[in-house]
């Protein structure tokens, strides 16, 4: 890649949204070519494989096949991907996952600016292929997402959610605390992790804390009370925690 002339191509079914894209695409202040707009995923392959590009914006509700239909039909993808969308919140939860980035439509100068640096980072990670199977893998069982990609300060670590026990705040960034009692940090909020994981089993219990119920062992009772997790480890719960904690420890009776 380039850095001083990256190629994009653009996959959009509305005509509105892929005028806007290129517009901004001009002004963002670093000279990106966009060697081809695609109306659909079919041109959309076939632009792949002719351009190469090292940036694809891609839509991710089409009518021919949506933008996860579209990438499953590549052989490889070496491309960044940067989706576009409306809000479709399980398509954004598995891009998050897969540590994949997304823009919301209609689109924002910074926004596309931060998007495009995060593309080129990745371009210099070459993880696409490992991070588009986890995410088609999403794709294909939205509902019960099972691995995950921690953005780390080293890189991306790919985990299975069932080895995070809990999940602690570190200022901007969070500890994953595993089962074999190893500790990463993370370079995501603790909000952002709840916002991910809950869906998944895990529940906030502090506000420096977010645990993976499957580990819980023990309740402890007082003011907030106390859990005890699988590998021992004992953690505060805080009062406005509590009775959400007792709600799902209810549940399993």
């Amino acid at each position: 890649m380039n850095l001083n002339s990256i190629t994009a191509i653009i996959v959009d079914d509305d005509p509105m949204s892929r005028k806007q894209l290129k517009d901004l695409l001009a002004k963002v202040g670093r000279e990106i070519e966009v060697v081809q707009v695609c109306e659909n995923g079919s041109q959309g392959i076939e632009a792949i494989k002719q351009w190469q590009p090292d940036i694809i914006f891609l839509d991710i509700e089409m009518p021919d096949m949506n933008g996860f239909e579209m990438l499953e039909r590549l052989p490889s993808v070496q491309q960044s991907i940067i989706f576009t969308t409306a809000y479709d919140q399980y398509a954004i939860r598995a891009i998050r996952f897969a540590a994949l980035d997304y823009l919301l439509k209609p689109y924002e100068t910074e926004m596309l600016k931060d998007a495009i640096q995060k593309a080129i980072e990745k371009i210099r990670e070459k993880k696409f292929p490992a991070q588009i199977r986890m995410l088609l893998n999403q794709v294909n069982n939205i509902k019960a997402l099972e691995s995950l990609a921690v953005p780390t300060l080293e890189g991306l670590l790919f985990t299975e959610i069932n080895t995070i026990i809990w999940c602690e705040a570190d200022g901007r960034y969070t500890n994953i605390c595993f089962a074999d009692k190893k500790t990463v940090m993370a370079s995501r909020s603790l909000s952002e992790f709840e916002e991910l994981l809950v869906p998944s089993g895990f529940l906030r219990i502090h506000k420096s804390h977010l645990i993976n119920l499957k580990h819980l062992k023990k309740y402890i009772r007082g003011e907030g009370g106390q859990v005890v997790l699988s590998t021992g480890k004992t953690l505060d719960v805080g009062r406005t925690y509590k009775q959400q904690l007792l709600e799902k420890v209810a549940q399993f009776k």
